[in-house]
């Protein structure tokens, strides 16, 4: 395995280790995906500093607010990374106040954070008009849940109606090649929208990836995690070589917390932050400007594809009560 690789690797297993205390009745997936925010930003984890932001948002909102459900770690993280914790929390506040309805959630929250990092006054606005566009293309497939990512397309700097238009055209070339539920070939096709290269370039990459990775007996199954490899469809390396990196990084993770033991996360959780650490690796040959926005931007869709897995876990767990 590349040097590059193994440091994050070893990287996001340290900020695991120390995020976990902050967050011991939480879901281990989500202390990764903020393990992972760390190590985008070249920081480690403070606690002193992380506990000082969650008295913060406890003084801000009550208990039953958005922002203290399942995703209060990663608000607490956003905050700790700002350079005025109090001040991002006034503007994903503003942005949330924006864009929520009635019936808003943590997919919600997660939109706002993403409008809350751009710089473009007219971000919340265009969410509305490519999510407005999503639902009238697909109204059956199209909820809450594509908010994050009609997000980040808002954010992409592409006009709202050409990143859209890609995406249908994507999930068109998708439905035939890709095996996969609908969600998760709407939801990869937004991603791949925001992807730079040609769409039937970027649709034959991620399926190359999925195949190869399931013949190489690392499979990230068909649901949302399969999702990640959006990331990679850009990719100058050629899906050959990236599925190699891919499983020599998820083997090497193995031997670190939570990835290991009786109450490790799934293997297909392991391969997805596998995924992300190849690209990490790959984007800091850029430079550092270039590779902290790819990795922002990364562990943006990341952190979605695992809170909408543990929002589908949690509500799976309350219906069986």
């Amino acid at each position: 395995m590349d040097r590059n690789t193994e440091a994050r690797c070893l990287a996001l297993a340290e900020n695991y280790s120390a995020l976990a205390p902050q967050n011991k009745a939480g879901f281990q997936e989500m202390t990764l995906a903020c393990a992972g925010l760390f190590l985008a930003e070249g920081r480690t984890p403070d606690p002193a500093r992380m506990e000082e932001c969650r008295r913060l948002l406890k003084s801000r909102v009550g208990v039953f607010s958005n922002f203290r459900s399942s995703d209060e770690l990663l608000v607490c993280t956003q905050m700790a990374l700002a350079e005025d914790p109090a001040q991002y929390f006034d503007a994903l506040q503003k942005q949330y106040e924006a864009i929520k309805t009635f019936f808003s959630g943590q997919q919600t929250v997660l939109a706002a954070m993403i409008l809350a990092g751009s710089s473009d006054e007219q971000a919340a606005g265009k969410m509305q008009q490519i999510y407005k566009q999503m639902k009238g293309a697909h109204p059956w497939i199209t909820s809450e849940n594509d908010l994050p990512f009609a997000a980040l397309m808002a954010v992409s700097g592409k006009d709202p109606d050409t990143v859209h238009a890609e995406a249908e055209e994507i999930y068109s070339l998708l439905r035939d090649r890709l095996r996969a539920d609908r969600d998760t070939q709407q939801m990869i096709s937004h991603i791949l929208a925001i992807r730079e290269g040609r769409a039937e370039d970027k649709c034959e990459k991620l399926c190359a990836l999925a195949e190869g990775l399931k013949s190489a007996g690392h499979p990230l199954g068909r649901g949302s995690r399969l999702a990640i490899l959006g990331i990679l469809a850009d990719s100058g390396l050629p899906a050959d070589a990236l599925v190699e990196r891919i499983c020599e990084a998820d083997d090497y993770l193995k031997q670190y917390k939570p990835f290991k033991g009786l109450f490790a996360v799934s293997r297909e959780c392991r391969r997805t932050f596998a995924v992300q650490m190849v690209q990490s690796s790959l984007s800091g040959e850029e430079g550092t400007a270039a590779a902290m926005m790819t990795a922002s931007l990364e562990l943006a869709i990341i952190t979605m594809i695992l809170m909408l897995i543990i929002l589908s876990t949690t509500a799976s767990i309350n219906a069986s009560h």
